[in-house]
């Protein structure tokens, strides 16, 4: 690859002093003349059906405009989930407003008003009668064969899957060799966004409905809303405004359905935003699940045979669902190397909130447990984890069957080997750590893989589109949005290399159905790897027209031309030839032969290659109290060729950050007897502050990935993965105690040791006996 004068460079976000100046505009802070204010009813019960709700008097009341119920909404049942269409395997199961809530805090009725504080008192007039039903919190119970069924015909199973490659039993059954087998639990966790779920809903005097939204999925979004509403695609225009965090909660539609209602019965706009409490208890969460695993090995540790098992909770409505169990199936074969494998997963409603796309889609899950299930297999073998890790991950050139993914690179080996280095592993193990007898110190090491975007599994495209200007700066429109990890800053860097123009003459705009071209959505870490692939086509189409262009005013072949800094030189002479602006500006002021600069891409993959990240913890534990305090956190990835250092050393970190806080901390807490979320405020729900975080170090191994614009691979989402599996390994390590679940609250520490002391002492009684 010849010498790149932009990517690869560390630039500042185009957006950051906008917004730390608060200029920048988020949905909240928009104007529209009449607008009106709503607030939602939500249902009390975990399940019942509604046998009648009463609107008169909320209705009646001066200042409210209009009122909605299951009655008012279409007779239209469709799927939440925010995937590309036909999306198979995510089924169609709610309405707009449901006559049976599935979970308390489902909305049954909303109001719109002159204000909010109108709107939040006609909820009280609203009378609603009930048919309570039994209830589910948890997917086994949900799974008995006498549950009632909350969605007919399902058995509350929203989807299964399995397959095998090879023969696992036979080896399961080899008296030669070792079985080991564990099970773990991860919890349901919300992504705490500084901005809640909101939207303004317009409507024009031809009854045409903008929906301005913080959302990561505008085209799908007005795929899914067009179904719900009964709306053609050219009633509908989405125009994405600066979102304030989104991590996978907005990539479906979540209030904007019920919204539109509100406008379209109001005829007037209607600012719908919800508060923290109802941010925490009714949106989206990440799965929690209980997973299985089963693993034969030789003597020397050598994987023979692997089965892994997952029953998943998705709460009331499928949302995303089973898709992110079928992204555990992709994953499951990639790190560990194996003739023999098998996978099962089942995913199950049950009556809590709905969970859907939650950043890295069930692998953070996948490598908690997985990656305590290997270190028990080193252990068991008496081999140190990370040597085994060595031994036995993957390595190019391994089998590991037909996954669906190319393997052109991995940088496992590598970033095994400084991040060891860089937390110190050789000489904690040299030295006794544990002179405090009432404290004990360990150090844990995990592994990730993660796709660079979803194909083949879902529909991937993007499109961009760049103008150049008379004075050669230019524009770049793209389908890809940018929810805050800068990912226009990258497309601004690929444009500028491409057209050989300084990054800040380039302005970029995403995100409005009307005006951008199509992409799929912000999600799966593609946004790079497939939307900077059709950026850079479209910028190439650009400067080769310029190019084109300077041979016909200067007559000089375009093979022997060049741009750079926003100038034309010669390859022969090295001299510059002039000014693009003198190209481009004359090309659009031709008396005769006028030209506008313009050009369109598209890039669909035929390709999807894997990130790898190590991440290692060393952690101290309170042996009285279960208290874990995470000294140091090592955390590295293999993303390819890095777009911006900068940006990415922000994900890097942040990423772990966010993963030390789900292997620590975080949960969300249901009530068993109500199936109410508890801790739906931000002093019971606890996420990391900058007090907590621990010693951060990260670094990326860059390798050169053949598929992408620059050898860049997905960068968004693994950072949040390895972590969480390696404090918990490093828990392991210091007390010899499996917990077998996350987060590592003092209280599930606590409890984990005190249940290994009265085994032990168990076993010593009987040995004496």
């Amino acid at each position: 690859m010849s010498k790149l004068k932009t990517v690869g460079k560390s630039v500042n976000k185009a957006d950051a002093f906008d917004k730390v100046t608060g200029r920048t505009k988020y949905v909240a802070d928009m104007h529209f003349d009449h607008l009106l204010h709503s607030a939602l009813l939500r249902s009390p019960h975990a399940h019942a059906n509604i046998k009648s709700i009463d609107t008169s008097e909320a209705e009646a009341m001066p200042g409210v405009v209009a009122v909605v119920t299951h009655k008012d909404a279409p007779d239209i049942i469709f799927t939440l989930c925010g995937h590309p269409y036909p999306a198979d395997d995510t089924p169609s199961d709610t309405y707009i407003l449901n006559s049976r809530v599935r979970y308390v805090g489902e909305p049954v009725a909303a109001v719109a008003a002159e204000t909010l504080e109108i709107a939040r008192a006609a909820l009280e007039k609203i009378k609603v009668e009930y048919e309570i039903l039994p209830f589910y919190l948890e997917a086994e119970a949900a799974l008995a064969e006498d549950a009632v069924e909350l969605h007919s015909g399902t058995k509350n199973v929203t989807d299964s899957t399995g397959y095998e490659v090879g023969d696992v039993d036979s080896a399961f059954d080899d008296p030669e060799l070792i079985v080991i087998e564990d099970t773990f639990e991860t919890p349901i966790v919300t992504h705490c966004p500084i901005e809640t779920h909101l939207s303004v809903v317009d409507i024009d005097s031809r009854g045409r409905l903008t929906f301005y939204v913080s959302n990561q999925v505008p085209n799908i979004l007005r795929e899914r809303l067009s179904r719900a509403l009964g709306l053609p695609y050219y009633k509908i225009r989405i125009i994405k405004q600066p979102i304030g965090g989104a991590f996978g909660g907005k990539q479906e539609p979540v209030y904007e359905q019920i919204n539109a209602l509100l406008t379209l019965k109001a005829n007037r706009p209607v600012l719908l935003e919800l508060t923290r409490e109802e941010e925490l208890s009714s949106t989206r969460t990440r799965h929690g699940g209980s997973f299985s695993y089963k693993t034969a090995v030789t003597q020397e540790g050598e994987i023979v045979a692997r089965e892994m098992s997952v029953v998943q909770n998705t709460g009331a409505y499928s949302s995303h669902g089973h898709c992110v169990v079928n992204c555990m199936a992709g994953q499951f074969p990639q790190l560990y190397p194996s003739p023999n494998y098998r996978f099962k997963g089942v995913t199950a409603y049950t009556n809590i909130l709905i969970a859907g796309a939650m950043r890295a889609y069930g692998i953070p899950q996948y490598a908690a447990s997985h990656e305590a299930h290997i270190d028990h297999i080193a252990r068991t073998l008496g081999i140190d984890p990370l040597e085994y890790r060595k031994r036995y991950s993957y390595k190019l050139g391994d089998d590991i069957g037909d996954t669906g993914f190319q393997h052109y690179t991995c940088g496992l080996e590598e970033l095994i080997e400084k991040a060891s280095k860089k937390i110190g592993y050789d000489e904690f193990r040299q030295t006794d750590q544990n002179t405090d007898s009432n404290k004990r110190r360990g150090i844990g090491m995990a592994l990730s893989s993660y796709a660079s975007c979803v194909f083949t599994y879902s529909a991937e495209m993007s499109s961009a589109t760049v103008t150049v200007h008379e004075d050669a700066s230019a524009t770049l429109t793209v389908g890809c949005i940018d929810s805050g990890q800068g990912s226009s800053t990258a497309m601004q860097q690929i444009a500028s290399e491409e057209l050989g123009i300084p990054v800040d003459w380039i302005h970029v705009y995403d995100g409005d159905t009307d005006l951008t071209p199509f992409d799929v959505g912000e999600y799966a870490s593609r946004q790079t790897y497939i939307a900077g692939q059709a950026t850079k086509k479209a910028a190439i189409k650009c400067r080769e027209h310029i190019l084109e262009l300077a041979e016909k005013y200067y007559e000089v072949p375009a093979s022997d031309l060049f741009t750079e800094g926003g100038d034309i030189y010669r390859h022969s002479t090295g001299e510059m030839l002039c000014h693009m602006k003198d190209v481009t500006f004359k090309s659009y002021y031709d008396l005769y032969t006028p030209e506008s600069i313009s050009h369109h891409a598209s890039h669909a993959p035929n390709e999807n290659v894997i990130t790898y990240g190590v991440a290692f913890a060393d952690v101290e534990v309170d042996m009285g109290t279960g208290q874990v305090e995470v000294k140091k956190l090592v955390t590295s990835l293999d993303c390819g060729k890095l777009i911006n250092p900068l940006l990415a050393e922000c994900q890097l970190l942040g990423g772990a950050v966010m993963s030390y806080g789900y292997g620590s901390m975080e949960e969300i807490k249901i009530d068993p007897k109500t199936g109410r979320v508890f801790n739906d405020n931000m002093l019971d729900y606890k996420i990391p502050t900058f007090a907590d975080i621990p010693d951060l170090d990260g670094f990326f191994v860059e390798t050169e990935d053949p598929t992408s614009a620059y050898g860049n691979k997905a960068l968004g989402e693994p950072p949040n993965i390895a972590p969480a599996a390696a404090i918990h390994n490093a828990v392991y390590d210091a007390t010899g105690v499996r917990v077998g679940a996350i987060p590592l609250t003092p209280e599930r520490v606590y409890k984990a040791l005190r249940r290994d002391r009265i085994k032990l002492s168990a076993s010593a009684n009987k040995a004496k006996a």
